[in-house]
């Protein structure tokens, strides 16, 4: 709060003087604090059990071990973004934070075989692991690392939750040797990651998944449905641009890479009809969806079945999903729930005013981003009325919005 409001305020005085106290401590870059400030987390000691450090990418991986050497007591570590953590910052994590349950090491230099002492040290209690956007971590150096372990020692992660492999090079070979050792793992993600195969670790796996997430894989619309008829526990799917493959973002804007279609989107459908967890699905950048003409679109019929009953519903970047694809938010019986939708993404898609009436049929409805579509203030002025939770609105290059009203557009509502 005071960064946002009164920035020239902070110094590293007052954050050492001032915050550096508690059992909670967050520092990020954008602070006004530098090497000398997260140098005095030290005087923290033992007292401290949560810490993030974000962003620093300019102190080097000694002077965080000389950071964490003080910090016995940790159990929350998070080192995102400081990209030259690596070996003697995670040794002396081995060696001197034996509690820790969360560990987020996400774009650090930390690679399988430096990591190899933390875990052994934590892995009856480690919780959360993140290394996503990790060069280093590909098949050959898991099994390096793999090869390192003490003769006749195994890493099994009993009570490990969440893992985070995102925007690695790691493939089918890596995930079937990691997630035997993950008997309780809930979220996965492997976005842009080699993996083709999800249903080879899925199937008899007693793994209940409630979050997966496949965005930019190379994996086939077969493959896809398999893997998620094993999930029945899933409450979050993120399969966007499937067919994009690991960091190849000029692939999401090619249609013919993409692998999701209609017919397959209609057997997902069938699949996800019968979860009643399900809340949130990201099909965003599926460019080959909505392709198929005809009356009884396969958008349109994922839209009524499984859409309206989602809390957060991503179908941006598909150019073919148009504004009558979503009449299926509409209440059709009088039996029938209106829509659970809190959060509606349609960036960059067909739709225009005649969506206006469908969407103004979800009541909860808290977010909307409609960025580069044709909607106008006519119809935008029938959904803010209606929707009467809605805080959100992105109206980014929308052409039939005023630009000096895009920001402002609930004000422009209230004086319409």
């Amino acid at each position: 709060m005071l960064r946002m409001t009164c920035p020239h305020f902070l110094s590293h005085d007052l954050v050492r003087e001032t915050f550096l106290r508690g059992d909670t401590l967050k520092l990020t870059s954008s602070l006004p604090v530098n090497k000398t400030t997260v140098g005095s987390v030290i005087n923290m000691g033992s007292g401290l059990i949560h810490l993030e450090l974000i962003g620093f990418d300019t102190i080097l991986d000694q002077g965080f071990a000389a950071v964490v050497t003080h910090l016995t007591s940790l159990r929350v570590l998070n080192l995102r973004g400081c990209t030259k953590v690596g070996q003697k910052t995670i040794e002396t994590a081995a060696k001197r934070c034996p509690n820790l349950t969360t560990v987020n090491l996400n774009y650090t230099s930390v690679s399988p075989v430096s990591l190899v002492p933390l875990l052994l040290t934590c892995q009856k209690h480690l919780e959360v692991l993140k290394l996503a956007g990790i060069s280093s971590w590909a098949n050959t150096t898991i099994v390096k690392a793999l090869s390192l372990l003490p003769q006749g020692g195994v890493l099994c992660f009993p009570a490990l939750r969440t893992l985070k492999l995102r925007q690695t090079s790691l493939t089918d070979i890596s995930l079937n040797l990691l997630l035997p050792s993950c008997p309780a793992l809930r979220r996965l993600d492997i976005s842009f990651t080699g993996i083709r195969h999800p249903h080879q670790f899925m199937q008899g796996s007693r793994i209940a998944l409630e979050k997966l997430s496949l965005t930019s894989t190379a994996v086939s619309s077969d493959f896809l449905v398999t893997a998620i008829s094993c999930i029945p526990s899933l409450r979050i799917l993120s399969i966007g641009a499937l067919g994009g493959g690991p960091g190849q973002a000029p692939a999401i804007r090619n249609t013919t890479a993409m692998t999701l279609t209609d017919d397959a989107l209609s057997c997902l459908v069938d699949v996800l009809d019968t979860y009643e967890s399900i809340k949130s699905i990201s099909l965003v950048g599926n460019t080959k969806l909505g392709m198929t003409g005809g009356r009884n679109r396969a958008l349109a019929d994922f839209v009524a079945r499984i859409g309206r009953r989602l809390k957060v519903l991503n179908l941006a970047g598909i150019p073919s999903l148009r504004s009558e694809d979503l009449i299926g938010l509409l209440v059709d019986n009088a039996g029938q729930e209106p829509s659970r939708l809190q959060e509606l993404i349609l960036n960059n898609t067909a739709v225009d005013d005649d969506a206006a009436p469908y969407i103004s049929s979800c009541s909860s409805l808290e977010t909307l981003e409609v960025a580069g579509t044709k909607f106008t203030s006519r119809g935008l002025f029938t959904i803010v009325d209606a929707c009467t939770l809605l805080t959100k609105l992105d109206l980014t290059s929308c052409r039939g919005v005023r630009i000096v009203d895009r920001r402002r557009f609930f004000q422009v509502c209230d004086y319409k």
